[in-house]
């Protein structure tokens, strides 16, 4: 018995973890206005609205934000290795299709990975860009990086009832010297257009060239992680 105290004690921390650990929550199924869709305790940072789905209503794409900053593991790399520890606010990227009778938002997609946080811009701060929606696509934008630096671009799609990235880009350039590297993604036809050169003399010392793209099938939010964690070629990471 005399255990007894020692086991009660590990028990206990275990169980204190446990109650620490972050959890998402499940963002409301539907709703009529923006904040009633809003999680207790988040802030909406980013809005768009237009329409996705072909019937002509606006819908609403949203990005939420943590009050409190957390424990986050994020992927790097690829989906399934070199995954650090960040302490930071996590991110919620929820999209709804507004129905045409009710008028009520109903909840497409809720992604709890895709939008870059605050703290994964490197030198230039918060990452996230923009959230547009165009032409009955979602667009997300982001760019960090210090002399180097990186932008982002994705652009999904909903068909076949399901979020699909359509097309893709990647600019990496160097600020002082203007050397660049831009890689532009259209997955629907499969091809790749490379751009090396220079940022400040783009008609002169820039190389533009043509490939197929190689992939099984289109990434969705659910196959596709998180910006830069698709290594759609060797050392080539989307």
């Amino acid at each position: 018995m005399k255990f007894l105290p020692f086991i009660i004690a590990i028990l206990s921390l275990h169980i204190a973890s446990a109650q620490k650990s972050f959890v998402f929550p499940k963002v409301k199924q539907q709703g009529s206005s923006i904040s009633q869709l809003t999680p207790a305790n988040w802030t909406v940072i980013e809005t768009s609205q237009g329409d996705l789905n072909n019937d002509q209503i606006e819908d609403i794409a949203l990005i939420f934000e943590s009050n409190k900053t957390v424990d986050e593991t994020r992927t790097y790399g690829d989906n399934n290795s070199e995954i650090i520890k960040e302490t930071q606010k996590p991110r919620i990227l929820a999209i709804y299709f507004r129905d045409k009778s009710t008028g009520n938002y109903q909840l497409s997609a809720q992604n709890n990975d895709f939008i870059l946080r605050s703290e994964e811009g490197g030198k230039l701060g918060d990452p996230l860009q923009q959230i547009e929606i165009k032409e009955q696509q979602l667009f997300l934008r982001f760019r960090g990086g210090s002399e180097w630096r990186w932008e982002l671009g994705y652009t999904f799609k909903f068909q076949n009832k399901d979020w699909f990235l359509t097309n893709a880009i990647n600019l990496y350039f160097n600020q002082n010297t203007g050397d660049l590297t831009e890689r532009i993604y259209d997955f629907n036809t499969r091809e790749l257009f490379t751009t090396v050169g220079n940022l400040h003399r783009r008609d002169i010392a820039n190389r533009r060239t043509s490939e197929v793209l190689y992939f099984s099938q289109l990434r969705t939010f659910k196959t596709f992680k998180k910006p830069w964690a698709w290594e759609i070629m060797p050392n080539v990471y989307l």
